[in-house]
């Protein structure tokens, strides 16, 4: 970007720079909103069984604050990379999986496909209602919701990142679980929903 985009733009230059050192004080942190973070330390049960498709940070992050984490990756290097990060402490409580991609990265992702890629499908080797967390912030974003809504415990907390890429209304959570929280980083959404009770 250009110097006369940030004149025109100065609260969106003030937040990218608020945003660089935030990073440098939170080395450790996922790649998500601040604010959202803090909700998610409060709000994850710490016994509680998670789920993220796409993993990183956020990986060693969740995994101490839940009893147990499903991580998906379709990249083979970052996988490595990650999974030595995670070292001997960590590994025990991450079930840790290499599920390359079915379509080239740079396509241009669909909310439904046929035949459904296995990135997506291996949650199905888990009962509906099984998880209390589920983070959607890989590949085939918007198709992983819908068996995302069936996985998800009731009272559950599903939480899509970069939710600015779409109106909220056609990531398919339905209009009757609640957006506990939402919250921004830079110029990206990241939204919560939780699934009602009853």
């Amino acid at each position: 970007m250009n110097i006369n985009h940030w004149i025109r733009h100065p609260f969106s230059f003030a937040r990218r720079v608020w945003y660089f050192f935030y990073e440098l004080a939170h080395p450790t942190e996922p790649f998500l909103a601040p604010a959202a973070i803090r909700f998610l330390d409060e709000a994850l049960p710490r016994d509680g069984v998670g789920l993220e498709w796409g993993s990183g940070r956020s990986t060693q992050w969740f995994a101490p604050r839940l009893r147990t984490l499903i991580a998906v990756e379709h990249d083979a290097t970052w996988y490595e990379q990650v999974r030595s990060q995670l070292g001997e402490s960590l590994l025990p409580k991450v079930d840790y999986r290499l599920i390359p991609l079915e379509h080239s990265p740079d396509e241009p992702t669909h909310p439904i496909y046929d035949p459904v890629p296995r990135y997506i499908t291996f949650v199905e080797e888990f009962p509906d209602e099984h998880f209390d967390f589920i983070e959607i912030d890989g590949h085939y974003r918007q198709a992983c919701v819908l068996p995302a809504l069936r996985k998800l415990k009731r009272g559950g907390l599903l939480l899509v990142d970069d939710t600015n890429w779409l109106p909220i209304e056609e990531w398919g959570v339905p209009s009757t679980w609640p957006i506990v929280h939402q919250s921004v980083k830079i110029n990206t959404v990241t939204s919560v929903w939780r699934r009602p009770v009853k």
